[in-house]
């Protein structure tokens, strides 16, 4: 294995292929994607290379989530699962590379969200954000300068520290003549907008409320399926309005961006509630799914309302992308929008978090700063990400 590059060597690269690591709030596993990169900003060229989702075991995935518990305080069992979580992200960049046909000392450089397992929104800089698998362990394990723990910085300006892909999404998908909004619909759904202003263009972004968390969630307890691919089983249900108008109650989506929010609010013990509420109102399973479905759809639609956002062109991304009975329902209460895929850039929708990473970890070694007033509410602008060289 080559020696690590010095980081002057490594910002003066014109071109650089980097690795993004992801495991959202389903902690069903790693997405890791390679992308080749030229130049930085919103001058930057990225192309998609390569990329694969390592499954955690069930096991694993049960250890992850029981230590995302809101009431889990086993501050032990916390840095043992981080050093086992950060050895698997390690791996999961040396296969990524393998199996794109390079060696690991071949890449230049890491981002790696991790794994979140708190994210409690506060005012001033008092947010509690935190995310396990130790970027200077994997940039130890494999050699390459790694960016990590992206949320801090922005933390401590003030700001939730998420969502962060917003600036990556402004990278990605920016310099458009046209209003942009992108819609990842991961364990909870984000919003993204990039609208023209002068010769630049303006960024606002937020979080909508669950999206594949809550689905997710009740589709395991009422199918036994990880997953409602497609939407096949809430399309075969009925939606019921009065549940959802109560759920809509919760101030949270009456709020304005920029607003975050996670596992603590919308993880098991809000889907129970949702299952219970149904059972409650006499509905089978089909139609609490289906209830369930149509409520993400209108949280997205209330943030969208709410903060007043309009666009001439929405890109969907995430898990929830191939929800196409969600997707359809947000067709059907978002219109004359045009809809998209991530992949019709050239950027998958199952890998654009993880590439989302990649590019923010080359801006934060290019010491490129952001102020997200209207993204996370930060007070000054930071660079997003510790560096750790290997």
């Amino acid at each position: 294995m080559s020696k690590t590059a010095s980081l002057h060597d490594l910002t003066n690269r014109r071109q650089k292929l980097a690795i993004g690591l992801n495991s959202g709030t389903s902690a069903d596993g790693i997405d890791a994607a390679i992308i080749r990169m030229t130049g930085s900003g919103l001058q930057s060229r990225i192309e998609f290379v390569r990329g694969r989702t390592y499954r955690f075991s069930s096991g694993m995935q049960k250890r992850i989530l029981r230590c995302a518990a809101a009431e889990f305080n086993d501050a032990e069992a916390w840095l043992e699962l981080d050093i086992e979580l950060a050895e698997k992200f390690a791996f999961a960049a040396i296969k990524i590379a393998r199996l794109a046909g390079l060696k690991i000392s071949e890449i230049d450089l890491i981002g790696s969200h991790g794994q979140t397992v708190r994210h409690l929104p506060r005012h001033g800089s008092r947010t509690i954000t935190h995310q396990l698998a130790d970027p200077a362990r994997i940039a130890v394990k494999t050699g390459v300068t790694t960016v990590g723990d992206f949320r801090i910085a922005d933390a401590a300006a003030g700001g939730e520290g998420a969502p962060l892909t917003p600036v990556a999404n402004a990278i990605l998908f920016g310099g458009k003549s046209k209003i942009m909004g992108i819609l990842n619909i991961g364990g909870i759904a984000n919003i993204s907008r990039l609208s023209p202003f002068r010769d630049n263009f303006k960024i606002f972004g937020c979080d909508a409320g669950p999206g594949n968390m809550l689905l997710d969630h009740l589709s395991l307890k009422l199918f036994k399926k990880d997953i409602d691919r497609g939407g096949g089983l809430a399309g075969k249900g009925v939606a019921h309005e009065r549940i959802i108008s109560h759920f809509l109650e919760d101030p949270f989506y009456a709020k304005k961006g920029p607003k975050s929010t996670g596992r603590e609010k919308f993880g098991g013990r809000f889907g129970d509630k949702f299952i219970d509420t149904g059972r409650k109102y006499g509905l089978g399973k089909y139609d609490i799914l289906a209830t369930a479905t149509k409520f993400v759809a209108k949280t997205i639609v209330r943030c969208c309302e709410v903060n007043r956002l309009k666009f001439d062109e929405l890109i969907v991304a995430g898990g929830g992308s191939f929800n196409n009975h969600l997707v359809g329902l947000l067709k059907g209460a978002l219109p004359p929008t045009k809809f998209s895929n991530s992949g019709d850039y050239g950027y998958p929708a199952s890998y654009l978090e993880a590439i989302s990473f990649a590019v923010l970890a080359n801006e934060a070694i290019c010491s490129n700063r952001y102020y997200l007033k209207t993204v996370t509410g930060s007070s000054k602008a930071v660079v997003l990400g510790k560096i750790c060289q290997g």
